[in-house]
């Protein structure tokens, strides 16, 4: 099955001189909403109770008024479309994928990891993905578990450059121009 490709750039910068969580998603798709108001309702205040001072960039176009009100907790900062990702993506620490339904391979995430962006996410968000929890991302349901991933992803060097290198080799494993390659060649010829 050929699925949502991506180019793999240079990775980003390391963990070092990063801050802050992204999240990335249109809010046209109603998964989103509800991911980025659980998140910030549910799950960054335990996080930034542990690491004060956390801040929590929401970006996305056709923002409805209930995703615009989560500015008011303090440490989010929704911010709605913008036309270059590349700030977010060298400059948090950690992306966050905290959809709590929804199907199909998630290009945000594919995307973050393409750029070396270490992810925290939910078992929907990396359904269908072949991501190993511990190698490639952090898999978590619940808000305390979700939060202390992103705790303990925040304070572990070693733990964020497994990651952000384990997640740019499972993006180019599957989800590049060479793993397409072989998915065509396979379905037009019969062989890989």
């Amino acid at each position: 099955m050929l699925s949502n490709l991506h180019a793999l750039p240079p990775p980003g910068p390391g963990r070092a001189g990063r801050e802050g969580l992204l999240f990335v998603g249109g809010f046209r798709h109603p998964p989103n909403v509800d991911a980025v108001r659980w998140f910030a309702r549910e799950v960054f205040p335990l996080a930034r109770a542990a690491l004060p001072g956390l801040a929590f960039h929401c970006i996305g176009g056709d923002l409805p008024a209930e995703v615009r009100e989560l500015a008011g907790i303090d440490g989010v900062h929704v911010h709605g479309h913008v036309p270059d990702l590349g700030p977010w993506l060298d400059g948090c620490v950690v992306s966050v994928a905290p959809l709590r339904y929804g199907a199909g391979v998630k290009g945000k995430v594919n995307q973050a990891m393409a750029h070396g962006l270490p992810v925290v996410a939910t078992t929907p968000a990396v359904e269908g993905m072949h991501l190993r929890d511990g190698e490639d991302v952090l898999v978590a349901d619940a808000p305390r578990a979700f939060a202390d991933a992103l705790v303990r992803l925040h304070e572990d060097a070693a733990l964020w450059r497994r990651l952000a290198e384990g997640g740019r080799a499972n993006v180019r494993r599957h989800f590049s121009a060479d793993a397409a390659r072989d998915v065509v060649r396979q379905a037009i010829l019969g062989r890989g």
